[in-house]
């Protein structure tokens, strides 16, 4: 499942918030599955709040909510995994990324009949293996998401600005002025796209706008 944020107008009242931002998702063609604890908060004043449980809510007029805490403890846990990941993949060649496969199988039917032999091709390059071997032991601290494959492979500030810009909009945004915002494709360059514009209409919404989470088919 994904993260979809909603933004809602100030005059939304805290009881109105999870509905009003499943009807704000479906506008868009987006089905949801309920709200989700994605927002960091401090505040007291829980009933402002769409709900609250050990430091986290699903919404709420965005001054109770600690955004910026989200986004630091998203970059320091971005450091650390981009850290083990250099150790898990040390010695082996750069791989590419899976929509290069995927890009194959659409353009070369005839080498790529079946786009399961794109993605044994993707899943069998030494580096990617290094990753699968790694998630495979069980308790580790960080998992390395094969997923992530391209931004890993951006470097240590890359990976981290990514993972700070995407702490609060998540997988796709409903702007308050009606677009939905999501990644075209999984490349990082139309994640960064998305990403960029998403946080540029984060900044610009006044402090007692609301926001709200809910999970959605990734």
């Amino acid at each position: 499942m994904g993260t979809a944020v909603v933004c809602l107008p100030p005059t939304t009242p805290a009881t109105a918030l999870g509905t009003g931002a499943a009807a704000a998702l479906a506008a868009h063609g987006v089905s949801s599955s309920g709200l989700l604890p994605h927002f960091h908060t401090h505040t007291r004043r829980a009933g402002k709040l769409v709900d609250r449980w050990n430091g986290r809510t699903s919404g709420g007029p965005i001054k109770l909510l600690d955004l910026d805490g989200m986004r630091t403890s998203a970059a320091a846990g971005a450091t650390a995994q981009w850290m083990l990941w250099q150790q898990v993949v040390a010695g082996t060649r750069p791989a590419q990324p899976f929509w290069a496969f995927a890009d194959r199988y659409t353009s070369d039917p005839n080498r790529y009949p079946h786009l399961r032999r794109a993605q044994h091709e993707y899943l069998s390059q030494p580096r990617v293996l290094a990753m699968s071997a790694h998630n495979a032991v069980a308790d580790q601290s960080h998992q390395l998401p094969t997923s992530k494959l391209e931004a890993f492979q951006a470097g240590h500030g890359t990976y981290v600005n990514l993972a700070w810009l995407s702490a609060v909009p998540g997988d796709g945004l409903a702007a308050q002025h009606g677009d939905w915002l999501t990644c075209r494709t999984a490349r990082l360059a139309d994640v960064l796209e998305y990403l960029h514009a998403a946080h540029a209409h984060l900044a610009q919404l006044p402090r007692d706008a609301r926001l709200v989470a809910l999970a959605h088919p990734a």
